[in-house]
């Protein structure tokens, strides 16, 4: 009896277990049954068209089942977050299908997505691991939780633009009524402005807390919409209102310091970084403190210095293009922060970082001191000191240049513009370093004041410059011209001379001598540089040296009676005067080009002997590497000049094209599309305001920059043909080859038309943007292209789709090749599924199409010439062939020494001789 009852409770507890583990499994089924369920009717509405009709009753139907399933029923939990993660999991788009009513599930949506954006991935793991078992259930928990805050960001990508849209629209919610009535109530009543609140702080708590490289790129790109969002938003406020001012600056500083730490992780994620940082600084509405940069300056130098510094095994094409994009990214932040560089310490580090890049090392490192003389040239990769002499280059401009990025034009001169001024002397053409190509040329006197002057035309790495440099005896407004006139010998109407008498005007020309110091004095006073505050002012030197100055005082008043002494004895003798010496005649041949050269070191007798004997440099040596080098370049040589235009058609710049398309409903490709721009009354006032906004129209035919295509642009242009006063111009007009729309600034150059027929056929090595106007949205863009063309020619094609949703926000939708170049998120500021307002949309549009052009150079860069390579092979290429050899040393200063041919008459007012300097303007 005792053996059976044991063997019936063994049984008993067996089947009790087996029960309870059944029990287990229909309860987990049942959770996954319910999962599946809100998965298939939140997709089933997701799929919906934008302008598909649905009846109210099914919608009423739908927020009430997901009202139900997004609660959290204490005592189910499990079952609840099954059910709150599947629906997350498939509702990415629901809010920008144009579903009505469908704002009131809003605060619904935000609390289980603020409760996965707070957590952590490990805090995830370790209270879901004891809920299945297996042995990869640790990584398929973390992809799970990967995906719902993936889709959680997409969400709120989607929402965050509506606070500030409708702000203080009131929504009516219903929350809980089914436990107090059967009928729909409503118990609370909120504002859209108090969702800006909640989402835009829980944006930055995302972004500390994200490990996940695809997810960050996603939080930049929405963190990047939130700034521009808060600070219009701050811009409509009271000025007054200091409050919501510093809310607004201390969440875009935020913003920037998080995207900093966060970027260094992971190198597609430092790259969306810096497009995110890029994208906020040249954004004019976006204003922070001075300091905000300084730290972000500091920490791409940090990051640069550190990479370089790496063991040679970890150098990589990956890891130079970090370091090629972070030495652009601080070539736009000091050109829009100009002011970062009046700190000693920021422009030390970007030295330091310029020189590291160059030559491989920096001079003052821990453990020695280089000089430069003895440094070797080591760089890490050609492209690093590219950047870094680019870098360099308008580091060493921006006193001069950096004021003028708002109101900049490309410069279209050549020599063709100073045909007419040039009567008969041609252009000399010098090499200068190997590297630089100028063309010079006298400007006839007459046509300057009678000044001599010289048309310089310096063609290098990084672009053309046109200067005209005037020869002046003296600065101009200098006061002391008048004193020195005034001292000349004066010649009597008979051709006689006089000297004016000493002891007469004595004490008037000291008078004179004072007044004209102290103007200068006063003048230098604003010019005052902090090495003059090295010199010991006079007051010290008193003290100091007393007792001398008390010697020299005696030894003055002792000498002053013997010269009146002697100026007396020398009026006593009637003597007969000696003949007077006359100033020299007025020059009206002048060899400017010469003074120049020898002016600015270009023909020492070192570097002349070394090229008269066809010696080469050797770089090695420290006098030899630092001497200035000059070439004679045979300018009657056939082919030249089309070498010349070559490389002036080598554009150093990024230089870019947005081609912009309006489809209507029931239009499906592009093609179909061109007929829609002759009646523009007929399209979306949006899409009017948006193509306005790009940029200034001009006209091809009179636009030296870049037009959109190679062919027309960077052409030499007349000033009587110049884009200054510009027609009104239809949108019919702007098709690429009558207008454009053109934005320029100093390290970019735009262009956007709307065309009239469109090829798959592109020769040019850029990428092809298309930004296409839907009436009807697309799931997927490449199917506007033509579709008989093969898909290979897909390639370099990215499409950049906005689709106007009803509740005037518009929605953002990238094809695949938009978002394959090292990073998911290529286009920041935009970014696939992204709700933008109109305000904002051209500014976006614009900065989309930038990030994808540079992201598209530097990827070329890693297998291909860069613009610079190019340039400088085309350079060294002219130089070879057109040098002008020759071993006799008479026929070669001849060559470089030339007088002027034609002379001119001068005014016949002497002029003062004294040391001559130069005066440059442009």
């Amino acid at each position: 009896m005792t053996r059976r009852h044991k063997l019936l409770t063994s049984l008993t507890s067996r089947a009790s277990e087996n029960e309870k583990t059944i029990d287990i499994q229909n309860d987990r089924l049942m959770d996954e049954a319910f999962a599946k369920s809100f998965a298939t009717i939140c997709t089933i509405f997701s799929s919906a068209q934008c302008d598909e009709f649905i009846h109210p009753e099914y919608l009423s139907r739908f927020y009430y089942v997901l009202q139900q399933g997004l609660r959290f029923y204490s005592g189910d939990e499990q079952r609840s977050q099954a059910i709150i993660e599947s629906i997350l999991l498939h509702s990415e788009d629901i809010f920008r299908i144009n579903l009505r009513g469908i704002n009131m599930l809003i605060p619904l949506y935000l609390e289980p997505i603020e409760y996965y954006l707070n957590i952590d991935v490990q805090t995830y793991i370790s209270n879901n691991l004891g809920l299945t078992k297996g042995v990869n259930n640790a990584s398929i928990i973390r992809d799970r939780f990967i995906r719902i805050r993936l889709k959680s960001i997409q969400i709120l990508m989607s929402i965050i633009s509506l606070p500030f849209h409708y702000e203080h629209l009131e929504q009516h919610l219903f929350e809980d009524y089914l436990e107090k009535s059967h009928d729909v109530q409503t118990t609370t009543k909120k504002t859209f402005s108090e969702y800006r609140l909640k989402i835009v702080p829980l944006l930055l708590i995302a972004l500390q807390t994200e490990q996940d490289v695809v997810n960050a790129q996603y939080l930049f790109g929405t963190i990047r919409l939130a700034c521009s969002l808060t600070a219009h938003h701050e811009r409509q406020q009271d000025q007054t209102d200091d409050s919501h001012q510093d809310h607004a600056a201390q969440y875009l500083r935020h913003a920037v310091l998080s995207i900093c730490e966060k970027g260094t992780n992971d190198s597609q994620l430092f790259l969306a970084a810096l497009d995110t940082l890029i994208s906020i600084v040249t954004d004019p509405i976006c204003k922070l403190p001075i300091d905000v940069w300084k730290n972000v300056l500091k920490r791409l130098c940090t990051f640069i210095d550190t990479q370089l510094h790496r063991s040679p095994k970890d150098h990589t094409r990956e890891m130079h293009s970090t370091c090629v994009a972070t030495y652009n990214t601080l070539i736009t932040l000091i050109i829009e922060r100009p002011t970062l560089l009046d700190d000693y310490e920021n422009l030390f580090k970007l030295c330091e970082i310029i020189e590291l890049g160059i030559s491989g090392e920096k001079a003052q490192s821990s453990d020695r001191l280089v000089f430069k003389k003895e440094k070797e040239f080591h760089p890490a990769s050609q492209r690093v000191a590219e950047a870094a002499e680019y870098l360099m280059f308008v580091l060493f401009e921006h006193k001069a240049v950096l004021h003028l990025k708002n109101d900049i034009c490309r410069n279209g001169l050549d020599e063709s513009t100073f045909e007419n001024l040039m009567e008969s002397s041609p252009f000399k053409y010098f090499a200068v370093n190997g590297n630089t190509l100028f063309a010079m040329n006298e400007l006839p006197i007459n046509l300057n004041n009678g000044l001599p002057a010289v048309i310089l035309l310096c063609r290098g790495l990084f672009g053309k410059n046109v200067w005209t440099l005037n020869f002046r005896h003296d600065p101009i407004s200098n006061p002391s011209i008048q004193l020195n006139k005034s001292c000349e010998r004066l010649v009597s109407e008979n051709g006689k001379t006089s000297s004016p008498r000493i002891s007469n005007n004595h004490t008037d020309q000291k008078e004179k001598i004072l007044i004209t110091h102290g103007i200068k004095n006063e003048r230098a006073k604003s010019f005052h540089h902090s090495s003059e505050l090295s010199i010991p002012t006079l007051n010290s030197i008193i003290k100091r040296d007393e007792e001398n100055l008390n010697l020299f005082r005696a030894l003055k008043v002792k000498q002053i009676p013997v010269e009146e002494q002697a100026i007396e004895r020398s009026h006593i003798y009637d003597e007969k005067l000696s003949p007077e010496c006359k100033p020299l005649e007025s020059q009206d041949s002048f060899e400017s080009i010469r003074l120049f050269l020898s002016h600015h070191g270009f023909c020492s007798l070192d570097s002349m002997d070394y090229l008269k004997n066809g010696k080469h440099w050797n770089d090695s040596k420290p006098f030899d590497r630092f001497q200035t080098r000059i070439q004679l370049l045979d300018s009657t040589a056939e082919n030249f000049f089309d070498d010349i235009k070559k490389l002036d058609k080598t554009s150093p710049i990024l230089y870019c094209t947005g081609q912009i398309f309006y489809l209507k409903k029931h239009q499906y490709t592009i093609l179909e599309s061109f007929e829609n721009m002759e009646t523009p009354e007929e399209l979306n006032p949006a899409f009017l305001k948006m193509v306005s906004q790009f940029g200034s129209v001009v006209e091809v035919k009179r636009h030296c920059g870049w037009t959109g295509s190679s062919e027309t642009s960077w052409k030499t242009v007349s000033s009587s043909h110049s884009n200054t006063n510009p027609q009104t111009k239809t949108i019919c007009e702007i098709d690429g080859y009558d207008s454009i729309l053109y934005w320029v600034d100093l390290t970019t150059e735009m262009a956007f038309y709307l065309p009239h027929n469109f090829s798959m056929n592109h020769p040019s090595p850029e990428m092809r943007i298309l930004i296409v106007w839907l009436e009807e949205f697309r799931d997927d863009l490449d199917s506007v292209l033509p579709a008989q063309e093969p898909s290979s020619k897909f390639r370099d094609i990215s499409i950049i789709g906005i689709h106007p949703l009803k509740n005037h926000l518009f929605r953002i939708s990238l094809n695949a090749n938009a978002q394959r170049m090292q990073s998911a998120c290529a286009s920041i500021p935009l970014i696939d599924g992204m709700v933008v307002p109109l305000n904002i949309l051209s500014f976006f549009l614009r900065q989309a199409v930038n990030t994808l052009s540079r992201r598209k150079r530097l990827e070329d860069s890693q297998s291909s010439q860069t613009a610079y390579s190019l340039r400088k092979t085309r350079i060294t290429k002219i130089i070879e062939k057109y040098q002008n050899r020759t071993d006799n040393s008479e026929e070669f200063f001849q060559n470089i020494f030339f007088l002027s041919t034609q002379k001119q008459t001068t005014n016949t007012e002497s002029t003062t001789r004294s040391n001559p300097m130069v005066i440059v303007q442009s």
